[in-house]
């Protein structure tokens, strides 16, 4: 079958490496502006489900190794593999929401505002992403720590059904009851492996009241910070998320910030309560404190969704170059955030960000539900190089790996979904508990025994001899 016939026979569209519009169209399917130097062969964007099984019928007849493209938002640029075809999904984005069985029937494309909006609209929430352009699928697959995921867990878990097309072209859906060992891999399993095409979400009643205090500190008191909100966050509730941010003092503390580079620490707790009263309360154990004095600019608003995505996309805005990378921690917050500190206090781009979750909630014993996503720990810590001008590049990776090199000790392990698994192709293996990792392995090469799915960033099969 050659491209012509190939795209006769699909409703989306088919562009080979030859074509001039190729180039731009590459950039364009990475949300980041600091785009990987590789090149797939051919780019396959599908219009439905049936056109993603003639893909991977060309692919197997062609000798192309398949990667899959599911919003764009990989930080490393996953989907872009030399020699591939790549499957993207970006034009599937519609969501049925049935309310009355709190549930989503969605498709893989659709960002986490525009399945927030429609899900407000009914009175129902999910934990969808932090930066508000972040399409659901890579989230979903990658393990998704959303908003309040403290308390509805993982986004990953609340995946209830998923229709997959596997390496041979089969058409399946996995839920508890049919195929559910690829549920279990759907729940976190990261990229790679399958193409997605549908997801049935269990949703959860939206909050009434969710209320946002901020509290900003100089950059110096970061290592106190960190150890008095430790102590705080066991004693609030799950429902609150708790997050010290490293990031560009606001213009009203700019001149005051100037002796640590431009930076502030923030703590941030945000209340997924139903009444005003009752998040006032809760987040009243925030005020007072050893650095009450320290503080020099508090912000008290109310923050449903719509707001919190709004202040994402301020944190991570659009049309900038990204490194990022994470880690799971149980040091204690202070250490780990007393080495951030150093290394902001000489961050080239004052747009760089650092972002420190802490588990709220006395320690469980329990564990995590039995799926793919297995790797967590009290302290989640995600550190970002942002950036514009590519003559910039060079000092901000340079920084950004001194930084992580630093941080290493502190881990136990990733999270995969914003971790650099393509210049540390380790860190995939170790955004997993070893048994599911092994796991994961083994269902990959039960359902594609012959890697026509790229997997991570090592042990790469042989270049197609195809040529468009």
């Amino acid at each position: 079958m050659d491209v012509k016939e190939l795209q006769s026979r699909i409703g989306g569209a088919v562009t080979v490496a030859s074509d001039p519009l190729y180039e731009d169209l590459r950039r364009g399917l990475i949300w980041n502006e600091l785009t990987p130097a590789r090149y797939p062969q051919v780019v396959f964007q599908v219009a439905t489900e049936n056109d993603v099984v003639e893909a991977i019928r060309f692919a197997r007849a062609n000798d192309l190794q398949i990667a899959v493209r599911g919003g764009g938002h990989s930080w490393v640029g996953f989907p872009l593999r030399d020699g591939s075809l790549l499957i993207d999904l970006g034009r599937l984005k519609h969501a049925q929401i049935n309310a009355e069985a709190r549930t989503a029937t969605i498709q893989p494309a659709i960002n986490g505002r525009d399945l927030n909006r429609e899900l407000a609209s009914h009175g129902l929430a999910f934990p969808v992403g932090h930066c508000p352009s972040v399409p659901m699928s890579g989230f979903l697959l990658n393990g998704g720590l959303g908003w309040n995921s403290n308390a509805w867990g993982p986004a990953c878990f609340s995946v209830e059904a998923a229709r997959v097309v596997t390496a041979d072209g089969s058409v399946l859906v996995a839920d508890q009851d049919h195929n559910a060992e690829l549920l279990w891999a759907i729940r976190g399993g990261g990229p790679g492996f399958f193409a997605v095409t549908e997801y049935r979400l269990k949703l959860y009643p939206a909050p009434r009241a969710i209320t946002t205090s901020s509290y900003y500190y100089p950059l110096e008191q970061i290592e106190a910070l960190g150890a008095w909100a430790a102590t705080v966050a066991r004693q609030l509730p799950k429902e609150v998320e708790l997050t010290i941010f490293v990031g560009a003092a606001p213009p009203a503390l700019a001149e005051r910030s100037a002796s640590n580079n431009g930076f502030v620490a923030i703590l941030s707790a945000t209340a997924f309560l139903d009444t005003t009263a009752e998040a006032a309360e809760t987040l009243r154990l925030l005020e007072g404190g050893p650095l009450a004095g320290e503080c020099m600019q508090k912000i008290n608003q109310p923050t449903p969704i719509a707001v919190l995505h709004e202040m994402g996309a301020m944190l991570w805005p659009e049309r900038h170059r990204y490194l990022a990378d994470t880690l799971w921690s149980d040091s204690p917050p202070a250490e780990l955030l007393a080495t951030v500190r150093d290394h902001f206090l000489r961050a080239p781009s004052p747009k760089s960000l650092a972002v420190c979750v802490l588990a709220t909630g006395p320690e469980s014993a329990a564990g995590l539900p039995d799926a793919a996503f297995s790797m967590a720990a009290r302290t989640a810590f995600l550190g970002y190089a942002i950036w514009e001008e590519p003559e910039h590049d060079n000092v901000n990776d340079a920084w950004h790996r001194a930084m992580f090199t630093a941080l290493d000790p502190f881990a136990v392990g990733h999270y995969v979904g914003e971790s650099d698994i393509v210049s540390k192709p380790g860190r995939a293996e170790r955004s997993f508990a070893p048994e599911n990792w092994g796991r994961l392995n083994s269902l990959r090469q039960k359902y594609d025994p012959d890697g026509v799915f790229h997997g991570h960033f090592k042990g790469e099969r042989r270049n197609s001899s195809y040529s468009a």
